[in-house]
């Protein structure tokens, strides 16, 4: 069974030892992200850099847009943008120490996948608000440039990771939008098909891009939402090839949505990552055993909802969330689970990637 995580560790102390720790436990290893590190690293400033008119305020604990500095800086984003210039959308070290660190490791290892990670538009885009207080998301200028931006980072991602590895490697990139869950309340004025189309738009041209820039690259492209939400605006994501979701907390609301998951598990190579490794104290209460018979419970509900067993065997196995927030035992007891999830399928059915 395939295993990885969503992204982030607790801290960058022992950052070689971490990475090694991830080879080691995932089958699908991917760079580290250190939000306690400096608030560069939070999830939307970590992708902000030369986006026209952001403002980073590291002292302040702030990001927003600047309207004005970001008519000055449009048509120089737009310029890159339209020449294909990935490097103008590195992530500076300052902003993902952990992925230079990975990448520096993964020059001695023969690496066959990986997994990347980016915020995704809705996320990032309810996040950075203008001076005013306006989330960005709602202009469509903005959210335009948001989109682009997004996968210019992805992009620059690959592209590193192509030049570090000559041999054929499997990608998958994961695109974070924990804002998923504001759906439907009172305070986010965002319609499902706006949600739709920005999410197949970044799907889509993703892919496109790849296909276009990079030769021989099969990529994959996930969507992770740790929270609950309505699950149909997932299945209704075009060129979407992973949902990604906390399994362990929500999967009785996932289960609501059973016609819309056996539609999109219909289309070929479609897969679920199951969130069912809890990344706080609660991983302490549970062991392989236990969670591969909650796996094996949840997998039998769904087919009794009409979803053949065949459709529920590409599956990748995931903590709940990111591990951030999460002390070191709580980490390397994750790890460990990862490690022995490895092994196990059901009717050793279950297909790797």
């Amino acid at each position: 069974m395939e295993t990885t995580l969503i992204g982030s560790v607790p801290n960058d102390e022992n950052i070689g030892k971490i990475i090694d720790d991830i080879f080691a436990s995932v089958t699908i290893p991917c760079w580290p992200q250190i939000p306690k590190r400096s608030f560069k690293e939070h999830m939307c400033s970590q992708y902000s850099e030369n986006f026209p008119g952001i403002v980073v305020d590291e002292q302040q604990q702030k990001i927003f847009l600047d309207e004005e500095k970001f008519e000055l800086e449009l048509e120089k984003f737009y310029q890159n943008f339209v020449d294909k210039n990935l490097d103008y959308y590195k992530i500076s070290s300052d902003y993902a120490y952990g992925f230079y660190k990975f990448i520096e490791q993964i020059k001695q290892r023969k690496l066959h996948k990986v997994k990347l990670q980016t915020t995704g538009p809705l996320t990032f885009g309810l996040t950075v608000k203008t001076k005013d207080g306006k989330a960005i998301f709602y202009n469509e200028q903005y959210r335009e440039v948001v989109i682009n931006l997004l996968i210019m980072k992805t992009l620059w991602q690959i592209k590193v990771v192509k030049e570090t590895i000559s041999d054929k490697i499997n990608i998958i990139v994961f695109y974070d939008e924990p804002y998923l869950a504001a759906y439907g309340s009172a305070f986010t004025a965002v319609s499902k098909e706006e949600i739709i189309q920005t999410l197949s738009k970044l799907a889509s041209d993703t892919k496109n891009f790849v296909n276009e820039i990079f030769n021989n690259t099969v990529i994959k492209i996930g969507i992770h939402c740790c929270a609950n939400t309505d699950w149909s605006i997932l299945t209704s994501v075009e060129n979407l090839d992973i949902i990604s979701f906390d399994s362990y907390e929500f999967f009785d609301n996932f289960v609501l949505y059973s016609e819309e998951i056996k539609k999109f598990l219909n289309n070929k190579d479609k897969y679920i990552a199951w969130g069912i490794i809890p990344n706080t104290e609660k991983v302490f209460n549970e062991t392989k055993e236990s969670l591969e018979s909650k796996f094996k419970e949840y997998v039998s509900k769904l087919v009794v909802k009409g979803i053949e067993e065949n459709q529920l065997k590409n599956c990748i196995i995931t903590p709940q969330c990111g591990l951030g927030s999460a002390n070191y035992k709580v980490f390397y007891q994750v790890l460990q689970l990862c490690k022995e999830f490895t092994n196990f399928s059901t009717n050793n059915q279950i297909t790797n990637l």
